[in-house]
Formats: structure tokens, C-alpha cells, sequence
């Protein structure tokens, strides 16, 4: 631990790296040129707040990597009047060639990038935000699960020879009705694959609970507006909609489109040397369930809209059609944006 205390200035700006780990954070204080302070603390508030206690009367910034511990540490240094900023790892500038990492490395790097104002930032969502981002969220969770089921069940009827044509989609109640009919002549066995079933019905239940849930949330005066523009898109329902609004919130935050498309992962990676510029494929960074929802949105809408399906044709001869349908998508993010900005609904061009 270093202590510097006699080349500190009053009022000078201090800067705090803070790594955090369930037990223990290591904490780094430094001004812009002096380390101050560098040590691991229990890993709570009260005594993080102990520790910049040691300094009043100094202006303070934090900073700690976004992830497991989401943003209440952030809430906490923000209402004691000290800003913070929570940085996505990802974008955290590595040193080439150190293959050396501790928390106390951790931390000291946080400082000192944060003081040479080298790092990026997330967007914190207010707590009610988060909350109603919950709803979407857990809903995908148990469609996961569901998912994750089904795939055990249709594992153990292949690994005990019986064979059924499984439709396309969510399962009918009648496929259910012919999987609770199969008969395995053994107590064990029928037990444990009845489990599997009762597993299956129940997220299913838990499924459209959440559902519901989701549309009360839609109908709220928050969302209601929004919900209706979104949905005069060909391709875009509900469960999208929501999707779309709860992960993005406010898209007046993105100050310009391309901004929003790079958030998405809708931007092309770029490669460029001397007078050579090479175009590739989009970043893949950012939202994975919003670019899914985007495309299978692109593929209905491109039969609705002709414009648009003229514009997929182009790139297809040019590029293939897995790009071109990524273009659509990004050309429909963006619109989406537009719109909401704009207050007005998607017009379908008239037919000629």
C-alpha cells in the first residue's frame, strides 16, 4: 500500500479504480501524475465510503468494469456526489504482450485510464428501467429453458428408439397429449420421463404469465404511444416491439443513427491500410437478440414493402442474400429510430 499524502494539492482531482470481486475489491486512488492509495477492502459499500472519507474536500471520479455486479455501486458514488463511470470490458485498452493479471493491476490500470480519459461508457438505465427490462428478459430466460426441455425430451426418445413427427414451432397441445401417451414398461423410467413433461407444461404456463405481463407493461402510458408505432412495421408484433423499447429505452440517447446501428452490432468491420479500404462483415458487438429479431422482422417486411425488397435484390446480386438481409435490417433499425423521433408510423409505399 503507498500512501502520498505530501504531494497531493488541495482540491485536486482524484480518480478511483475500483476492481470488484464478491468477497473483496481492490481499490486504487491516484491524482492525474501520484498514486495515493492501492488495496483490497471488503467488498462493501460502507467500507469503500471509509476509504474515500480519507480525502474530503477533493473532487472524485470512479470507474469499474460493467458485468455481475450491474450498476447499484454505480447509484451509491453518484448520490454521495461523486461520478462514476461504468466501462464495458471489452473496450478496456490492454497492454500488447503483458500476460500479467491481478486485481491490484486491475484497479491501478482503471485509474490511470480513467485520469488520462481513455475509457468508454455503458449506459446506465434508471432503476425503473432496469426493472421493466427485467420483464422481457426473464421471459426469453424461460422460453431458454423451455427450449433447453424439449431438447432432453426429443434426446431420450431418440436414445430409446421411438420416433414421432415433432411439428414445427411451439409444440400443439396434441403432440403433448401423444408424448404423455408413451408407455415405457418400467416404473423408473416412466417417472423420470413424466418430469421431464410436468417440466415442459410448467415453463410453458410460466411463459404465458410472463407474456401477459408484458402486454400490461405495453398498455402503460410509458410505452403505450411507442408500442403502437412500432407495430404498424410488417414483421414487428408485440414480444418485438417490447423487446426493441425495453433494451434500447430511449433511442433520442443515440445523438446520431450510426450510433445506434454500432450499439446493435449493425455496423461493417473495417480494415484499411494506406489507400486500401476493405469493407467486411458487420461487428457482431452489441445486442445479439435485437439483430435476430431485426433480420426475422426483415424477411417479412421485404415482402410487404417494395422498395425495400428492390433494395434487397441489389445487394443480393452484389454481396449474397445473408448481407443483404443484414443491410435491410440496418436500413429498418434505423428507420425505427426516425420513427420514434418523429412520432409517426411505418407507411407502406402505394402499389403502383
Amino acid at each position: 500500500m503507498r500512501r502520498l499524502k505530501e504531494k497531493m494539492v488541495d482540491k485536486e482531482d482524484l480518480f478511483i479504480g475500483i476492481d470488484l470481486h464478491k468477497q473483496r475489491w481492490h481499490v486504487t486512488i491516484r491524482t492525474f501524475d501520484v498514486e495515493l492509495f492501492s488495496a483490497s477492502i471488503p467488498g462493501t459499500w460502507e467500507a469503500l465510503h471509509g476509504v474515500l472519507a480519507r480525502y474530503p474536500g477533493h473532487p472524485m471520479q470512479a470507474v469499474y468494469e460493467a458485468g455481475y455486479f450491474g450498476f447499484r455501486l454505480h447509484d451509491r458514488l453518484v448520490a454521495h456526489g461523486i461520478p462514476c463511470l461504468v466501462t464495458p470490458p471489452s473496450l478496456v485498452p490492454q497492454e500488447y504482450g503483458n500476460r500479467v493479471k491481478t486485481d491490484r493491476r486491475d484497479s491501478r490500470k482503471l485509474a490511470h485510464l480513467l485520469a488520462k480519459g481513455l475509457l468508454k461508457r455503458v449506459w446506465v438505465p434508471s432503476e425503473e428501467e432496469l426493472y421493466h427490462r427485467q420483464v422481457v428478459r426473464r421471459r426469453r430466460q424461460l422460453v431458454r429453458d423451455r427450449v433447453r426441455t424439449q431438447s432432453r425430451i426429443k434426446a431420450e426418445l431418440r436414445f430409446y428408439g421411438i420416433h414421432l413427427e415433432e411439428p414445427r414451432g411451439r409444440w400443439t397441445q396434441m403432440y403433448c397429449e401423444t408424448l404423455r401417451r408413451i408407455r415405457f414398461g418400467n416404473r423408473w423410467m416412466q417417472e423420470s420421463f413424466n418430469r421431464l413433461l410436468e417440466q415442459y407444461e410448467f415453463l410453458s404456463v410460466q411463459i404465458d404469465k410472463q407474456t401477459k405481463l408484458l402486454g400490461e407493461l405495453s398498455e402503460t402510458a410509458l410505452y403505450q404511444k411507442r408500442v403502437e408505432i412500432l407495430q404498424s412495421i410488417p414483421g414487428i408484433g408485440l414480444i418485438s416491439t417490447m423487446e426493441l423499447l425495453l433494451e434500447l429505452q430511449d433511442v433520442s440517447r443515440f445523438r446520431r443513427a450510426e450510433q445506434l446501428a454500432a450499439y446493435v452490432g449493425l455496423t461493417p468491420s473495417q480494415y484499411s491500410s494506406a489507400d486500401k479500404v476493405h469493407m467486411g462483415r458487420i461487428t457482431g458487438i452489441g445486442k445479439n437478440t435485437l439483430r435476430s429479431l431485426l433480420v426475422e422482422a426483415s424477411w417479412t417486411l421485404i415482402s410487404k414493402d417494395q422498395a425495400m425488397r428492390e433494395k434487397y435484390d441489389r445487394i443480393k446480386i452484389r454481396s449474397g442474400g445473408k448481407r443483404a438481409i443484414v443491410a435491410i435490417a440496418r436500413t429498418l433499425l434505423l428507420r425505427m429510430r426516425r420513427m420514434l423521433l418523429d412520432g409517426q408510423a411505418y407507411v407502406l409505399p402505394r402499389a403502383a
